[in-house]
């Protein structure tokens, strides 16, 4: 990567196969993963500890001790430079809009490609928001039913 600092990543999910797979496609797409964590009390612990930071945090929605919303609140609050992305099977209007207020800069539905998941860090890290076509589709279908 001349000159060009890899993009680092915390991967917080509470079902292990998921995050070492998940760790281990990011290695291997050249985004280093500087932390993992089981849930977000654990991150934001490791955060505390930690010599330097990710510039972006997966994160998924449902998990034990410390959701994906707490996580994200917690994580503008004590963190405000750090990116966060929302990463979730579910695909609910509801859920993606309650990440976003909850301080996440974008999010990503699990089940698309690996190749948007690249593409939804490394444009949350340049540019600071992302939305997907599937996140993206979702929230329109909802905005345009809500106007009707």
């Amino acid at each position: 990567m001349s000159g060009q600092k890899q993009i680092s990543v915390a991967v917080i999910e509470d079902h292990d196969l998921l995050r070492d797979g998940l760790s281990e496609f990011l290695e291997h797409l050249g985004i280093h993963v500087s932390m993992k964590a089981k849930n977000g009390q654990v991150a934001l612990e490791q955060m505390e500890r930690a010599e330097s930071l990710p510039d972006v945090c997966i994160t998924d929605v449902n998990m034990p001790v410390l959701d994906g919303f707490g996580t994200a609140k917690a994580i503008r609050e004590r963190f405000p430079e750090l990116k966060v992305l929302g990463y979730s099977m579910n695909n609910e209007a509801e859920i993606i809009i309650e990440m976003l207020r909850s301080g996440a800069n974008g999010y990503v539905i699990k089940g698309g490609s690996i190749d948007e998941l690249k593409q939804a860090i490394e444009t949350v890290h340049k540019e600071g928001v992302y939305l997907g076509q599937s996140s993206g589709k979702v929230l329109l279908d909802y905005l345009r039913k809500g106007r009707r």
